[in-house]
Formats: structure tokens, sequence, C-alpha cells
């Protein structure tokens, strides 16, 4: 139960992250808010702002999952993994006619990229602790 609501409200904070971004964007330039794409931001900076904070949030959060959880630490990276690209499958889905295609293939690699890296530092880190 303790893993399941960890890996849950883990998601629901990467969700936070972005749209947190987002929030601010869309304050700062006094315009819609859309959860979803990129094709809607003023410029090319915010953009970078959003893949940044995709790559940072899904880094963050999933260190914060393997912590709480601190066991089984590939299987729970997969599963947080697979929930995250699944929500990006709905974005596809919702949003693949709006939005340019290398936006889609760039969040999931990011995401990939980010939750690797939080295993690896965790898994590395979970070593050096052990042996001491």
């Amino acid at each position: 139960m303790k893993q399941t609501l960890t890996v849950l409200s883990g998601f629901l904070g990467l969700l936070f992250f972005e749209g947190f971004a987002r929030l601010i964007i869309t304050f700062y330039h006094r315009m819609d808010f859309q959860f979803y794409g990129i094709s809607h931001l003023p410029s090319d900076v915010w953009i970078v702002v959003i893949l940044l904070s995709v790559i940072t949030s899904t880094w963050l959060v999933t260190m914060l999952v393997l912590t709480v959880i601190n066991k089984h630490f590939l299987f729970y990276a997969v599963v947080f993994g697979s929930i995250i690209i699944a929500w990006r499958g709905v974005e596809i889905l919702n949003s693949y006619h709006t939005e340019p295609a290398w936006y889609f293939f760039t969040v999931v690699i990011l995401h990939i990229i980010g939750i690797f890296l939080a295993y690896q530092s965790f898994t590395r880190q979970h070593e050096i602790n052990s042996s001491i």
C-alpha cells in the first residue's frame, strides 16, 4: 500500500511541478492556461523552460519515490516511468494534431533520462551508505 501511494503521489507531484511552470508562464504573459504542449508558448525560451522543468522534476520526484519506498529500486523506477509514459501517451492522443512531433519524443526521452539518472544516483548512494 505504501508503495502504491508513493508512486501515485510522485506522479501527482510531477504533474504539479510541470503545471506550476506552465502556470507561471500563463500568469506572466496573461494568456490561457494549457496543460499540454508547447505550441501556445510565446517564445522559444519558454519551451526550454518547460523542457528543463520536465527533466528536473522527473529526476527530483523519482529520487523522492525511491527514497520513500527504499526497496526494489529498479522495479519501482520502471513502474513510475511506465505511469509517466502512459500519461504522455494520453497527452499525445489529445494533442498530436497541434503539437510538433519532436516535442513528444523529446519529453519522453527527458523523462527516461531523468528516471535513469535518479535511479543511478540513488543506487550509487545506497551502495555507499550500505558499505559504511
